[in-house]
Formats: structure tokens, sequence, C-alpha cells
């Protein structure tokens, strides 16, 4: 009679037969101990089977009732959930779980109520693993069972989803998706790549190397991937993950429900009991390997990083992923340093305690497994870093990771990244500046200076910035385009990098250049056909040290070396290609609101973008007389009445400059009219005598287009015997004497034209004065 040991099962010949059949297994697997717990794990693995063959072996025995069963119960997903909850109870429970954990790590984890909350919720890892992998099935079927797993972990720890799920469960079982379809991908694409060139794949089976275990681990690879502290907000939602991250076996708990995944994965699969056996010894290895010490990895960023812009608004974030974890975690700190090797400060965000990125956290406080540690804001890298970024545009990465009693890994885990550069902007339009031109939304200034009033613009113009893409090995320009696209409401988003635009109708293509080969003509000889890495070379658009000319078409210029030879200076010269600049002319767009768009796309293809908002103006002034006191160009006007009293007469006329935008009375952009000016002189006199100098248009704001009165003129101006304006006395009359006297008006608005000018217009208006009473009728 067999002897029965501690805590139940079978006696010696048990055992014997359990070391017989680890003998069987490879040499990397017999390391895992047989002592008396695993032996009563597995017991208990053989008690949660025994039940289900018992049954089937009945059904074996009677055809009948197997036909009749499987008839009267039609395959159901919610029967199969069941039976793998029903399957695992067994083998979930307390006693199970402990006895599985190495005994120095039961010591570490202590009593089973600190981690209850972790034990809840192995049955669904264990299930979920079960049923993905029993049979070959497809990504949708995959995302069936990511369905029931992300029930069951929230039921078990007392946050059941909603029926309906409420809007944020949707958004974090949508979360959950996409984590899944990424996690996925490398193997699909795997498959796919294998399916599409076969080539070799016979003489891999010829060879032994391709065998019924090819395949094993892809799925626990796409598990792997899946499950990281990344996807733990979307699995737990954010107050559960909020109430255990802070707990000391977050960390433990993902890699014990991992190893529980694997787990039932594994059984899944298992065609014999001694199938079974070996899962269950990878399973306790897994264990055994989740209590390593602290522990490091960064997996990026590495190779050319550009940072995404829609993490935190207004910041570009390049995230830093990989590990930080450890049964003696505490802490974390990434640290940045620019190509020159000086330490940056402020330029890394760290996560809270749902994952999400924390402005004001200055370390990392909480395990990270195989998700973000944390982000780069690569804008503020590029910034610090200087002019450093002329010579290297490789940074430096530093993860240290901190233990509870303050010592420190080592050595530290290390990377580099390098930052792709480029310089995309707008900087003046015509004469304006954009101050602040990384800003979207910044207007044009009649000079480079905040305080510089808001300017418009007209006529031919040329548009100086930068458009240059550098840093990373292999990124070039390759082309670049600037339209001009009507809008009102200067709303045209700056559009996102790394994205498409598709033109729209109305919009105008200011310049396109595309960097290719160019032949070109030499002084003498044969053409000379450049490529398009020299084309470049000669044509930097980096807006230093003012900004470029990005209206440039192709020509060339001449470029000469000179040495001297016995005294004598011997020049070589010959041309190269170049953007010679070229302006554009606004005046079909009329005049209106313009966003100006600049696209760079590297040839890489991707896409960089900068904006400025122009307030184009091509209104012509309109500057008329249209009359003095009433009358016609040189006809006779008295200066005083037939009382002899001075008269007061009204010039009248136009000086007005259209809105640019009707309606808007905004000065001094849609209303830019700047001022106009009347003056008279004698005929034959040596100047002018100015009557009025008006900042107002006439008609007046806001009535339309027209005719008004320019000045009023008092006429004993022009009297020699009183003289009330002290003018020189050729401008002056003496009694009953007459003249021509010529009257000027002048009309300027504010709009830049041609990159030199104002608008502006004038006309002259004669008429003879007679300085004497006016006859009476």
């Amino acid at each position: 009679m067999a002897t029965k040991r501690p805590n139940g099962g079978s006696g010696s010949n048990g055992g014997n037969d359990i070391k017989r059949l680890a003998r069987e297994l490879a040499p990397e697997e017999r390391d895992e101990p047989l002592d008396e717990d695993f032996q009563f794990a597995l017991r208990e693995l053989l008690d949660t089977y025994k039940p289900v063959l018992e049954e089937d072996l009945k059904r074996a025995q009677s055809p009948d009732a197997l036909i009749k069963e499987a008839l009267a119960n039609p395959p159901s997903c919610e029967e199969e959930f069941a039976y793998a909850q029903n399957l695992f109870a067994r083998f979930t429970s307390e006693e199970v779980a402990m006895r599985l954990l190495p005994a120095a790590a039961r010591e570490i984890v202590g009593p089973v109520d600190r981690w209850r909350w972790c034990l809840l919720h192995l049955r669904c890892c264990l299930v979920f693993g079960w049923l993905l992998c029993r049979s070959p099935r497809t990504f949708r079927a995959a995302i069936y069972y990511l369905y029931r797993y992300w029930r069951c972990v929230r039921e078990v720890l007392g946050a059941p989803v909603a029926n309906p799920p409420t809007p944020a469960e949707r958004e974090d079982f949508a979360t959950l998706v996409k984590s899944l379809a990424a996690a996925y991908r490398p193997y699909l694409t795997d498959q796919l790549a294998s399916a599409e060139f076969p080539a070799g794949l016979a003489d891999e089976v010829f060879a032994g190397r391709l065998d019924c275990f090819e395949g094993a681990e892809a799925q626990v690879a796409i598990l792997d991937r899946f499950l990281t502290t990344d996807t733990a907000p979307a699995l737990l939602g954010k107050e559960l993950l909020a109430r255990h991250r802070q707990d000391p076996f977050f960390w433990f708990c993902r890699c014990w429900c991992l190893c529980a995944i694997r787990f039932g994965c594994c059984l899944a699969r298992a065609r014999t009991l001694r199938d079974a056996f070996r899962c269950l010894r990878a399973y306790r290895r897994c264990l055994r390997e989740c209590f390593r010490p602290l522990h490091c990895a960064i997996t990026a960023p590495a190779g050319c990083v550009r940072g995404y812009t829609d993490i935190v608004p207004g910041r570009i974030l390049e995230p830093v992923t990989g590990d930080a974890d450890g049964y003696t975690f505490a802490r974390y700190v990434i640290e940045v340093r620019d190509p020159s090797g000086d330490l940056l400060s402020g330029v890394v965000v760290y996560p809270n305690g749902v994952g999400a990125p924390d402005a004001a956290a200055t370390q990392g406080n909480f395990v990270v497994s195989g998700g973000t540690l944390g982000w780069i804001d690569t804008k503020k890298c590029a910034i610090d870093a200087g002019v450093d970024l002329l010579t290297s545009t490789t940074f430096g990465v530093t993860l240290r990771v901190f233990a509870t009693d303050g010592s420190e890994l080592a050595p530290p885990c290390t990377t580099t990244f390098s930052l792709s550069v480029n310089e995309v902007y707008i900087k003046r339009v015509s004469t304006p500046w954009s101050v602040n031109y990384p800003d979207p939304d910044e207007p044009l200034r009649v000079a480079d200076s905040a305080a510089a009033a808001l300017a418009t613009a007209g006529g031919t113009m040329h548009v100086r910035g930068a458009a240059n893409v550098y840093g990373c090995e292999g990124e070039k320009i390759r082309e670049y385009t600037i339209w001009a696209i009507p809008d009102p409401g200067f709303t045209f988003p700056q559009p996102l990098p790394y994205t498409a635009v598709a033109p729209g109708f109305d919009w105008t293509m200011v310049r396109h250049i595309e960097f290719a080969p160019l032949t070109i003509a030499q002084p003498s000889g044969p053409p000379i056909t450049y490529t398009a890495d020299q084309v470049r070379a000669k044509n930097v658009l980096d807006g230093d040290p003012s900004p470029t000319v990005l209206t440039g078409i192709w020509g060339s210029r001449l470029e000469c070396i000179c040495t001297a030879v016995d005294m004598t200076i011997v020049c070589s010269c010959w041309n190269v290609p170049s953007l010679n600049p070229s302006a554009f002319n606004s005046v079909p767009l009329g005049s209106g609101k313009y966003t100006f768009l600049l696209q760079v796309i590297d040839t890489g293809g991707n896409t960089f973008y900068d904006v400025q908002r122009v307030w184009v103006d091509n209104h012509a002034i309109q500057a008329a007389i249209a009359g003095i006191g009433g009358l016609t160009p040189c006809a006779d006007l008295y200066t005083q009445n037939p009382s002899n009293m001075f008269k007061t007469v009204s010039v009248q006329g136009t000086a007005w400059d259209a809105l640019i935008v009707p309606a808007d009375l905004t000065q001094p952009t849609s209303d830019n009219f700047h001022h106009y000016t009347v003056q008279f002189q004698k005929q034959g006199a040596a100047g002018w005598v100015t009557l009025i100098d008006s900042p107002s248009p006439v008609p007046a704001r806001p009535l339309p287009v027209g005719t008004g009165v320019l000045t009023p003129w008092n006429l004993q101006t022009v009297d020699a015997a009183t003289n009330p304006l002290m003018l020189p006395a050729d401008q002056l009359l003496l009694p009953g004497q007459e003249c021509t006297y010529i009257v000027k008006l002048e009309v300027w608005d504010r709009t830049v034209v041609n990159e030199a000018t104002v608008h502006y217009d004038w006309k002259l208006f004669p008429i003879k004065i007679i300085n004497g009473p006016e006859p009476g009728p």
C-alpha cells in the first residue's frame, strides 16, 4: 500500500514516474526541481483533467449517447467560456498558487492577503491563453477572446463592465483591440512573407530545421508584445489601475499573468498528459524568472527619431520604451545628453499612475515592463543643443534604475538616437516679418519686432524662410511647394508632420521646386550634369544667416577658384545649379486673407509644414478731385463774394482705399488707409502749400466709394494784402490780380507693394483764381 505523502497524492511510485518523465526532457528543461510542491501542483492539474477524461471515456463507450448529446448541444461561445472557467477553477486556488511560487519568492511576497487582487485575475489569464491557442483561429476570433478576457478581469476585480458598456469602457476596449492588432502585425507579416517567398522552405524540412514545433513560440511572442504596462489602463480601467499600480507587486502580477497565459496556451496545445507535465514545468520556471532582481532595458528610441505632435499639445515628444522593474524596484530616471555630451534638463516627461504624461513628474515612480518609460521633448532637445546640431544630431539616453535600499543598478541601460532636424518655416512674405514664426497664427509685422504694427502686402513679392531637412542618415530634401490658400477666417490649420495634404481647387501654387539631376551649360566646353545630391549641396535653404528666398527658380551661377601661379592669378570658373531669386506676382489673387502653406518632402517621403497668415491687398488707390467750390477745371474762382467778404470753398473729390475684407474696419489690416494731402501752388511758385493732411478716407467709413469734401479752402490765404498764413510772396495775389493755381491731391495706404513702395495715386486740378469780389447778378 502506498504511503500517503504530505498534502495528498500518490506515493513513491508516482514520484519515480515523475523522475522518469524528467529524464526524457530536453537538457535545458531539467533544471526545474521536481520537489513536493511541484508534485502537489501536478496532482492538482491531473485532478483537473480527470473528470474531463472520465466523461469522454463514457462517451466513447456509448456512440448513441454521444450522438444524442452532440445534437442536443450545438457549439456555443458561452458554453466554451464556462467550460474553460470550470476546468481551471481547482487549479487556480490559493494553495496551488503559493506552492508553485519558488520558496524565496514566498518570503518576498508575504501573506496572500497583500496580493489577493493579483491572484483573483490569474484564472482569467489562464483561460484567455487556453481559449486563444486551442486551435488555429483568425485575428478576428482573437478579438472576441480578448473581449471575454477584458470582461473577466474587470469582473473579478470588482469593476464589472456595464451593460451596455459606457463610452469610457468602449474606448478602453477599442484601445486594447488596437494594441493587440499592433502585437499581431509582426506575426502576420512574417507569415505573409513565408507564403509569398516559399523558396528554401522545402530544404529546411529536409534539413530538419522545420518540424512540428515550428511556430510554437509565435503566439507567446504576440502576447508578450500585447500585455505590456501600457495596456494596463485599458485592461483594468483607470480607477483600478490607480489603486493597484502603487502596489509593489504590480510588476510581478503582470509577469505572473503572462506566465499564466503562456501556461494556458501550452495546455491548449497539449496532446497528452506528458505534454501537460511539460507545460507545468515551463509555467513554474516562468514564475521563477518573474522574481528577477533589478532590471532595465531600452527598446526605443533608436535610429532616426522625429517625435510626435499628438501626445501633448504644443510639444513634440518621442516615447522611451523598455523595462524598469525587479522585486526591489523603487524608481528610475532618464537622462538625455546632447551631441557634445552635455546633460539636458527638462527634456523628459514621465508617466503618472495610469501611464499618461505628467509634466510635473521628475522621475519614474512606477514599474514599467515592455511599456513606455517616458517621453523625450525633441523640440526642446534641438533648441537646447543649439549650434551642436550643426556637427552632429546624435543624442544619448541613459536609464538609471534604483532599488528600495537606495542602490543603483549597474551598469545603467543606454541607447542613442539621431534627431531628424527640419528647418521648415516662412519668415517673411514680401518685406513684412513673422516675428514668432513657429506660431501658425502669427501675423506679419512691418518690422522684426513684436511691437511693430501689423502689415499688409501686395504686388510682386518673395517668400523667405527655410526649407532644409537633415540629421538622420539619408534624410534630405526632395521637393518643396508653396501655396496661397484663401482663408477668410485665418483658420486653415497647419498640417501635422508626416501627413499628406490634397490641394484645394482654389489654392494657388506659388512655387514648386524639385531637387533632381540638372544639366547646366558652361562658359566653355560641354554642359555638366549635376546629381540630385550635388544640386542640394549647392542650394541649402537653411535660412542662415538671413531668411532664404523660397520663391526662386532654377538657373545657374558662376563659381570660380583662383590660384597664384608664378605671380599670376589663374581662375577656373564654371556654372553650377542655382535657385535664383524670383518674385511671385500676387495681383491675380486679388485682395483678401490668405494663408501661405509651405510643404517640404524629404527623400524618405516624410512631409513637414509651416503656414503664414497674410493680408493680401491689391486694391488700387482711388484719388480724384471732382471740383472746387462747385467749379470745373480752369474756371474762374473769385476770392470774395459780391459783398467783399473772402469766401471759403470746398475741394470736393475722392481719397479712398477699399477695405481688404468688405465691412471689416480693422486697422491697420483690412482698413490700411494711411493718409491723403491736398496742396496748392500758384503758377510759377517754387513750392506747395498744404491745405490738409488727413488720416481719414473721403468719403468717411463706412460709406461706399463716392465723392465728398476733401478740405475746405479759405481763399483769403492767397491774398497778399492780408497774408494770414504768412506764405511766400510767389504764392500770393495782389488785390485785383489773377493767376492759375494747381491743386494737387495725393493718397497713400500702408500696403507694401512690390517690396519697394506702397499704394499711391495723385491728381491735379487747375483753377484760375481772381483776387477780388465776384461780380453780382
